[in-house]
């Protein structure tokens, strides 16, 4: 077994200009040495399969059938513990870019400070402005005022208060999560808490669900603004036309409050 210290997982299901982005932004930023990227196709790409042919640190998986984000993250986070058995993992999505040097700060943030679980970036949106990455969990009525549009109804209290819009983004701070769009964690993390809920969740919720189960093993969950990354993020999920998108998020949203007792708390 050929040990390394950190496996990428990238998940793509459609993307194809932003994954150039991404990986440029990988090797610009990050040495690659000890280190993997494990990327797996969701869907059938003839422009991916070529792309990756120039690349020896990449390791493409192409899968054979459409499987969700967290099966897709575990047969990762599995394969890379059998051939490489990292010491970290990196989880990013396939629409993130990297602006600076993440590893070297994340991996020492970890080993300078007791019961890490997760750290995450500051992301920023397209046009510079800030994306509310750490949020505090969610409530039931914040899922229907989000899912129906009813901030009309009830203003933007509630929706300020989850999305920590009343929270400085300047500082590293403990939250109850953040988004999956970019997660670092430890292998002996894995092992302590599980891997991500694939029986639960298809899409969408699963990183909250891994949040808390973090925090019920008594591992923080971190924010960290020292590092910063850009992620085109459309709101697919909550949009008021019926799609697939929003009824996995409705199907993850019930079993996420079945699973924990329909109360969301550390």
């Amino acid at each position: 077994m050929n040990k390394i210290n950190t496996a990428i997982i990238i998940i793509n299901h459609n993307n194809e200009s932003s994954i150039v982005k991404l990986i440029d932004s990988i090797n610009t930023y990050e040495s690659l040495d000890d280190k993997k990227i494990i990327f797996i196709q969701n869907t059938q790409s003839k422009f991916i399969t070529k792309y990756f042919q120039n690349f020896d640190n990449i390791i493409l998986i192409q899968n054979r059938r459409i499987k969700g984000f967290s099966e897709n993250v575990n047969h990762a986070i599995n394969y890379a513990k059998e051939k490489f058995n990292p010491e970290y993992f990196l989880l990013l999505n396939p629409d993130i870019e990297l602006r600076n040097e993440m590893l070297p700060t994340f991996i020492s943030f970890y080993n300078r400070n007791d019961n890490i679980g997760i750290i995450a970036p500051k992301l920023f949106n397209d046009d510079g402005t800030i994306q509310y990455s750490c949020r505090r969990f969610y409530s039931i009525r914040y899922i229907i005022l989000r899912m129906f549009r009813l901030n009309f109804l009830f203003g933007e209290g509630i929706e300020k208060k989850i999305l920590m819009k009343d929270f400085s983004h300047n500082k590293i701070s403990d939250v109850d999560w953040v988004t999956g769009a970019c997660m670092f964690f430890s292998n002996s993390f894995i092992d302590k808490v599980g891997l991500f809920d694939d029986k639960n969740y298809f899409l969408y919720f699963e990183d909250q669900d891994i949040c808390l189960r973090s925090w019920k093993k008594n591992l923080r969950v971190i924010y960290n603004p020292e590092i910063s990354c850009i992620h085109s993020n459309p709101r697919r999920g909550s949009s008021l036309i019926l799609s697939m998108h929003n009824i996995f998020q409705l199907k993850s949203a019930f079993n996420i409050f079945r699973k924990f007792n329909y109360n969301l708390k550390r």
